[in-house]
């Protein structure tokens, strides 16, 4: 990888701009503007006009066929914007409610701001015409709407259109210490009923990176940097009807929680987060599968403190925050112990690791060097039993974990960066160290045409006197300017490489090459508004010993007409199979999946409208009799009233004759490894239903049923090249029960009812109900699995949980007059 990374040094970073950028001036006030979306002060008249808007969408580079004036106003406490958004059409206006951070079915205006104008980094604030209002941490391509801000915003509709008035606090931005200060801005309007988007500063899709292509304000003068101090104290009640092991029955408890979350602002760019005793109980509930393969699977984060403001330890993707109060580490192996003897009683076992708290410290100075640190603190459980005389016993389930994240990225010229992050994990009790590092860098050439990035990880992981040290590395090379793009990449990992401890890696032992090809039709034609053709080829191989593990080929074409109906096709070929080296559980023993290919498509019809659908079928086809694979989803979209949204979906997936690895028990055959040929369903439906009362007061109902069936149908032994024969073994026990049929049911419910009373403080009440079942055996057809599925262990959970935001620091700060 030498080579690889002279190359990527040797990528000179030449800055330059293709096109001029708008620049506008922003106005000091001395009197506060009253929030009430109907421009009429004095200054907002003075103020200079952002105008002429550009269109980005769907006619790029044309001029908007909305007029749309825009003021910059500020003061020592916050800035303010004003936008007078003109509409022919008035009545046409969409405007139905969503909840916050959802665009919904609505026109919307935004206003991006990048403080330090490196053009990388930047603060979004978005209201639609219903008053929704969403705030995003936006870094290059990607937008993070999970970070809230506390900020206010007031609409008005007026006789031309609609009109709107934000004010944005200053503790809520971080920008530079300097007298007089030019800041990227630009701003956004989407008009939903015809799918205009348009900008204040031309946003050229065929070019890279929407920050860079802001305009200015300038001449903002004066910005004091005021303390940052609030606080968010909160209190949870918990009812609770679950099922306790011990007493084999449903049991109901009550438990009361309180902890606080703080922010501090360090300086004037940096900010210190940290929660206290904290409580995820309210959170959605997991979508749990039953996992057939060899690889854990990877569950969303939907915890706040862990998705607000994590953009810089999001690099290299080496820090999965699911590790942090997961499932008690030495859970199972504490219950073993404890098992051993069949007179031992266990009395409670801790489920979860218990965290204590846990902080972080991001900003980004005016140099542009990004630094974050972040750390929590697991505490110790033990797993409880009893002796056959009545004695106490009790065995480590979860050591205490500390946790450790260290960043540091600086912007470079052009848009490039370069970049490093360490994680370590520290479990004393057990002696285990985990540290993994990145480093990562990513340059342009001057015109921003071609990108070159490229990375390198090492992790070090030590347990008592054993040290394993392992690599893994990538590099690429793309086109990302024009209607013409692509992407050339090669990736690899060792056999050591192992970042689990705080990270996620489902596999490592790989090499592989990837190349692919994209076009976008930007011209509309006279019934189509944008085409988009895309060609991918991947060649994986096992990186020691080096075997081919598969060569795929990947194509996909996708119109959107001018009716707002999107429709693709696409076809995926396996033209030498897949040779997998995982799935046997016992490396270097790989399982052939013969050569195959796929076809399907999908239908997505207009958004806007009060009924919308989404439809998708895929078909596999194995060189291999009756081996195919089927998957078909239909989704409903209905918006009840203007305040009542619902979403329907229905997935239904079909593995005809398909094979895997079983696990045997049966001692006559140890040495044997067996794949199961089997029958599976796998079916999903959900329903969602928002009914929003208003901007701060609304309530998310949320139904999912998932169900598997797995039958199997014989037995085959796998012999070390790959090749397998039929096995003697059946699967059945002496009454001919199957051992391996299995049927997996996960049925949730949440309710959340939230009342917004000021920004940052919110009441809501939560009801979940869970349901999580597996069984040995068939329910032979999907309605027959409600038969007994409520007779099984349940969650039932009612929550009240009230959180207040208290911004401290304003008992500092003078008021405006």
């Amino acid at each position: 990888m030498k080579s690889c990374y002279s190359i990527l040094i040797t990528f000179i970073l030449i800055s330059g701009s293709l096109f001029a950028q708008k620049t506008v001036s922003g106005k000091k006030i001395n009197h506060a503007i009253t929030l009430d979306g109907m421009l009429l002060e004095v200054a907002w008249d003075e103020g200079e006009k952002a105008t002429d808007f550009i269109n980005n969408y769907p006619d790029p580079g044309n001029a908007s066929r909305y007029k749309s004036e825009v003021t910059f106003l500020y003061d020592d406490q916050y800035i303010y914007i004003g936008a007078k958004l003109v509409d022919n059409q008035p009545d046409s206006i969409i405007a139905f409610l969503s909840e916050r951070d959802d665009f919904g079915n609505a026109d919307w205006f935004g206003v991006l701001i990048d403080p330090y104008g490196a053009g990388q980094n930047a603060f979004g604030f978005y209201v639609t015409a219903a008053g929704t209002e969403l705030d995003a941490i936006i870094n290059q391509t990607t937008e993070d709407f999970s970070w809230n801000a506390v900020w206010r915003s007031k609409v008005k509709r007026i006789s031309e259109g609609w009109s709107i008035e934000i004010r944005i606090p200053l503790t809520q931005l971080r920008f530079p210490k300097e007298l007089v200060q030019n800041w990227r801005i630009n701003y956004v309007r989407n008009v939903r009923r015809n799918r205009e988007t348009s900008h204040w500063s031309a946003v050229d899709p065929q070019q890279y990176g929407e920050i860079a292509q802001s305009g200015y304000i300038k001449g903002i003068e004066n910005l004091g940097s005021p303390l940052r101090l609030s606080f968010s104290p909160y209190s949870t009640i918990y009812l609770e009807d679950s099922y306790d092991e011990n007493k084999q029955r449903q049991d109901w408890g009550f438990r009361p929680r309180l902890g606080m979350d703080m922010k501090l602002g360090l300086s004037e760019s940096f900010t210190l987060d940290a929660t206290l005793i904290p409580d995820f109980g309210q959170t959605v509930s997991d979508r749990l599968v039953l996992n057939l393969s060899p690889f854990e699977v990877r569950y969303p984060e939907n915890r706040p403190f862990f998705l607000e403001g994590m953009d810089l330890f999001g690099i290299g993707d080496l820090f999965y925050s699911r590790r942090i109060g997961a499932e008690s580490y030495l859970k199972y192996e504490a219950v073993d112990s404890a098992s051993k003897d069949p007179n031992n009683r266990i009395t409670s076992v801790p489920d979860r690791a218990q965290l204590i708290n846990a902080l972080k410290i991001s900003g980004r100075t005016k140099g542009g060097l990004g630094i974050g640190v972040f750390n929590a603190i697991e505490n110790k459980s033990f797993l409880h039993y009893e002796d056959s005389a009545g004695n106490d016993y009790k065995i480590l389930a979860h050591p205490v974990s500390n946790y450790n994240v260290f960043v540091l990225s600086q912007n470079l010229k052009n848009n490039a960066n370069i970049s490093f992050l360490n994680t370590n994990v520290f479990r004393p009790e057990i002696n285990l160290i985990s540290n993994i590092s990145t480093l990562e860098g990513l340059v342009f050439n001057k015109s921003r045409d071609y990108s070159l990035s490229g990375n390198t990880k090492i992790s070090l992981n030590s347990i008592g006197n054993s040290m394993t040290v392992g690599r893994s590395s990538s590099l690429s090379f793309r086109k990302v300017k024009g209607a013409h793009r692509f992407n050339i990449d090669y990736y690899d990992s060792d056999h050591k490489y192992n970042s689990n401890e705080l990270g996620f890696l489902a596999r490592n032992n790989f090499l592989g090459f990837n190349g692919e090809y994209f076009w976008t039709g930007y011209k509309a034609t006279k019934k189509l508004l944008r085409r988009n053709l895309s060609v991918e080829s991947t060649l994986e191989y096992l990186y020691k010993p080096t075997k081919i593990g598969y060569w795929s080929i990947n194509t996909e074409y996708i119109i959107t007409t001018k009716k707002f109906l999107s429709t693709g096709v696409s076809l995926n070929l396996y033209p030498l199979g897949e040779h997998d080296f995982f799935e046997s559980r016992s490396f270097g023993i790989p399982v052939h999946f013969p050569a195959s290919f796929q076809y399907g498509g999908f239908y997505s019809s207009d958004y806007s409208k009060r009924f919308a659908l989404d439809f998708f079928a895929y078909h596999r086809i194995f060189d291999r009799k009756e081996m195919s694979n089927l998957d078909l989803n239909l989704s409903p979209r209905i918006r009840i009233t203007p305040k009542i949204f619902t979403v329907l979906s229905s997935s239904v997936s079909r593995f005809f004759n398909n094979f895997g690895y079983v696990r045997v028990t049966d001692t006559n055959y140890t040495d044997q490894i067996t794949l199961g040929n089997r029958e599976r369903w796998v079916v999903t439906n959900s329903i969602s239903l928002d009914y929003n009362f208003t901007k701060t007061f609304g309530l998310k109902l949320r139904f999912n049923h998932y169900w598997q069936e797995v039958a199997y149908k014989s037995f085959m032994e796998l012999h070390n090249d790959g090749s397998y024969t039929s096995s003697s073994y059946i699967g059945v026990d002496s009454l001919g029960q199957s051992y391996h049929n299995t049927s997996f049911n996960a049925f949730t419910v949440d309710f959340d009812l939230r009342w917004v009373i000021y920004p940052g403080s919110e009441i809501r009440f939560v009801w979940k109900y869970n349901i999580y079942a597996s069984k040995q055996g068939l329910d032979e057809g999907y309605f027959n699995t409600f038969r007994n599925l409520f007779d099984n262990p349940y969650l039932n959970s009612f929550s009240v949980k009230a959180l207040f935001y208290i911004d401290a620091g304003k008992w500092f700060r003078k008021k405006v007059v």
